[in-house]
């Protein structure tokens, strides 16, 4: 088989964290929902305080507003589950970031792609190839 040279040019595809959308996470299960809030009420203060401290790291450069969305999620959560009581804000938050989730809008991934030659190779200088090239895009959740 001959070996044919290319040479990288024109756009390179990079993730846009600006095209990801924050949703709810939930469970179907009460049971699950239920649990998960049990163990975040074991964790001690500092546990919670560190862990908020991730969470809004990994959330708040992407999400306007997002302790509002955390809230909101941890409100939804404890609905779920019927779990009542007085939580602090920061565990509260720490629960709606249990049940937060991502959506890249875009795709996660690019895969199975296929070029195939122009059929319009006018204006292509030589030794150049002109081609149509398609990819298959899937997102988080294997929605393709």
């Amino acid at each position: 088989m001959q070996t044919i040279p290319v040479k990288r040019t024109g756009p390179v595809l990079k993730p846009d964290s600006g095209r990801v959308m924050i949703r709810p996470f939930l469970l179907d299960s009460r049971e699950r929902v239920r649990g998960i809030l049990e163990r975040a009420m074991t964790l001690d203060d500092g546990q919670v305080h560190t862990a908020l401290k991730t969470a809004r790291e990994e959330f708040a450069e992407r999400h306007i507003d997002i302790e509002e969305i955390l809230l909101r999620h941890a409100r939804k959560a404890r609905v779920v589950a019927s779990f009542t009581g007085e939580l602090s804000r920061e565990r509260e938050l720490l629960i709606g970031s249990y049940f937060t989730s991502e959506y890249a809008l875009e795709s996660a991934a690019l895969f199975n792609p296929s070029i195939v030659p122009a059929p319009d190779q006018s204006g292509v200088p030589e030794g150049s190839l002109a081609f149509i090239m398609s990819l298959r895009a899937t997102g988080e959740g294997h929605i393709s």
